[in-house]
Parts: C-alpha cells; structure tokens; sequence
C-alpha cells in the first residue's frame, strides 16, 4: 500500500518504510514489561531490565550525558543485546575522560574536509567494481560491489594491500551479525581480525608510510598523547575496520533495495542525482545497522526525561530507531520523502558518541549511489522484492545479496 501526496505542479506516490518487504526493522528488545512509573520497561535479549527512551529529545538528552557509561555495560554479564561483548578498548566502549583524548587523537583524519578529499578514490575503486559487475552472468550489486568497495577504501585509509579485503569484510560481518546460535564462530572471527589489528599496530612492516597506522604511530609519540598507547590504538583501528567496512555496505544495499524495492523512488534519483543526499538521509534516518540502533548505557547520576528522572545504576536505552520516528520532529514519520530537512535524525549518534566515521560513510554512500544512479538508469531487482535473500543478524540486518538486472548502460 502507498499513499498519494500532492506538491506544488506535481503528483508522487509516497512509499511508507513499513511497506517494503522486509526493510522496516523489528524492535530489538524481548517484551515491554508492566510499569507505573511513567518510563517505558524492556527486557534485553541479556536478561537485564532497562528503561528504553524512544522521544527525539530523551535520546539526544541520554546521549548528550557524558556521564553516562557504556563501560560500565560491556562486561561479562553486562547488559547487552548482544551475544558476546567488544574490547573494551574499541571507541564505542570507552567513557570519559579516555573517550575524548582517543577522539582528539583520530578527529582530523575523519573531519568532512578530509573524506572529501577521499572521493576521486571512492569513485574510481567503484567504477572498476562496476565494471567487472557488467560482465557478470548474473550481476549482484550487493557481493560484487557493495561488500568490495568500502573495504578496499578502509585499506586504503590504513595504508595496507587492497587484497585483503575481501578477508576483513566476511571476518567482520560474522562478527557483526552476532547471531546468538554462532557464538564460537564470533570469537573465532574476532580473535583472528582483531589478532591481525594487532599485528598491524605493533609491527611496522605491513603497512605503508601514509596511511592511517603510520600516521597514528607517530602521533602516539607526542606527549599530548602520551595516554594513546598499542591497545587504545588497536581498538580504534578494529572500529575503522569494522565501521568503515560492513556497516557502510549495509546502508548501501538498504538504500538500493528500498529505492529499487519502490521503483518511483529509483526514478525520482535517476532523473535528478542531486537528490541521492536525499535518499541517503531517509534511509539512514529510518534503518538501523542491525536490530538495535545503539547500546544500552548505566547511568552514574540522575537523568532529567519528559517523563521524569531517572536515577543512578539505571540501565538506559536510546532507542534510536523510535527517536528517528518521532511524530513531534518528523511529520508523517514512516514516509520515504526525499523533500525532509536534512540533518535531524540520530542515526550516527550525538554528542560524544557521535559516529567517528560518519562524514566517510556519507562521502562513499553519496558517491557510489550516485555512480549507481548515472551509470544503470534501467536498473531493476531480479527477483521480487518479498524474495530478496536477507541477514537478519543483531549488528547486521541486511539484504545478503542484491541480484539485479542491469539494463541500458550509460557512459559517465
């Protein structure tokens, strides 16, 4: 079912999120529980209780509290949606004071200025993933081009071989679908991606002069640094890794399918590429990576919400995906419009966890879709869009493959 909105000289059909098969995202809890008290009560897939705060200004209210510890979760026991915990070394588990310090030690190379600078890379790695994608008997957008490029880019950032990235980007995505039923094989894909994190920070020989690893070698040496040491830079590398690779790949194949799954949005892009941006924001505002769109966080002092406080040991959920639907900030919530505002959702996070490689996920979503868009104007799935082969994992929930019919090729 779609709905039909009217603009000024012209008359679309609005598709709804909840209408494509597949693409509208489960809630990533086990049950909502009784309470009284005002809040909203979710048990986590860990067995913990937690308070899930779904209001725009509640999450960014959560998310804005630098007090407000994911450390304090990501231990054995923790709570926790998912099936194993990360290092917690990786920048999503560390809390203040030693957050802001490895984020000033790794802001300038992420800054929107720099990724910029990355997109004559971005679109020249695709081309040559587009044009073997022309010669395929039965073309797969998502595992020819997809799975490749942003991990060929990540190893180009490190300052490593391009040849590994098919490697790091199946050993990533087992670890990030975190299925609860493939808990040997998680540890197994961490001990060995993370082991050759570890091998690539402490050893020099692997790695070029210009990449990220050489870069931050050296700046650990400064004694404005001195705190950055193997571990903390490990940690931030398996989060390039694991950020830059898969979690880019996800929100290019959902933007793809939900545009191809709904063929006037394909044609809105095509007919203007300038409205890829667009696109890109709707999708991203709507879906999250996986099932849960963040990670629960313990309070350690009271937090200030519409519905009241909340006090400190609380388990708190910034339900991100509820937030990016919030009626009071985005009118007609579950509609894909590429006429909204941009930059309101939270889908990168806010405040100081605050996606660190949110401006390199926009440079290659915003290049590569639009590569997409100019090339194969004709381009349609396949299959129907209800028979699209999906992973539906916690970290990761994502069409698996997106077999697609090229068409009349362009010559961009």
């Amino acid at each position: 079912m779609t709905e039909t909105i009217h603009r000024p000289g012209a008359v679309s059909s609005t598709p709804l999120v909840v209408d494509i098969p597949r693409l509208d995202t489960p809630h990533p809890y086990v049950r909502e529980l009784p309470s009284d008290d005002g809040h909203q009560h979710i048990e986590l897939p860990s067995g913990h209780t937690a308070i899930c705060l779904t209001s725009h200004v509640d999450v960014k209210t959560l998310m804005l509290d630098r007090t407000a510890s994911r450390a304090l979760c990501n231990v054995d026991g923790g709570p926790s949606f998912m099936p194993t915990n990360w290092a917690p070394e990786v920048l999503i588990n560390l809390d203040a004071p030693v957050h802001g310090v490895v984020r000033e030690f790794v802001s300038h190379e992420f800054s929107a200025r720099s990724m910029a600078g990355l997109e004559p890379t971005i679109r020249t790695l695709a081309d040559a993933a587009f044009d073997a994608l022309d010669t395929a008997a039965e073309p797969d957008i998502m595992t020819e081009v997809f799975r490749l490029v942003p991990a060929q880019v990540v190893c180009t950032l490190l300052g490593i071989s391009r040849d590994h990235a098919p490697w790091m980007n199946e050993l990533g995505r087992r670890i990030q679908l975190a299925r609860r039923d493939e808990i040997p094989l998680i540890v197994d894909s961490w001990i060995e991606l993370y082991g050759w994190v570890q091998h690539l920070v402490a050893d020099d020989s692997d790695h070029d002069d210009s990449g990220l690893l050489a870069t931050y070698k050296r700046r650990a040496r400064q004694p404005e640094f001195a705190a950055v040491d193997d571990t903390l830079i490990s940690g931030t590398v398996m989060g390039i890794v694991l950020g830059g690779d898969n979690n880019v790949a996800t929100m290019l194949v959902k933007t793809l399918y939900a545009a191809l799954a709904h063929r006037d949005l394909y044609a809105q892009v095509v007919d203007d590429p300038a409205l890829v941006p667009d696109l890109v924001e709707e999708i991203m505002r709507l879906m999250p990576l996986g099932t849960p769109g963040s990670f629960p966080r313990e309070l350690t002092r009271p937090l200030h919400t519409s519905a009241g406080t909340l006090p400190a040991g609380a388990i708190v959920y910034p339900h991100i995906n509820a937030a990016n639907r919030d009626p009071a900030v985005f009118d007609a919530p579950l509609e894909i419009r590429l006429d909204r505002p941009r930059g309101r959702h939270l889908q990168y996070g806010y405040g100081m966890h605050r996606c660190m490689g949110s401006a390199l996920a926009q440079t290659e979503l915003i290049a590569i879709l639009t590569r997409v868009v100019t090339r194969y104007p004709d381009l349609a799935l396949r299959v129907a869009p209800s028979d699209v082969e999906w992973d539906l994992g916690t970290g990761l929930r994502r069409p698996a493959a997106l077999p697609v019919d090229l068409g009349a090729r362009r010559i961009v």
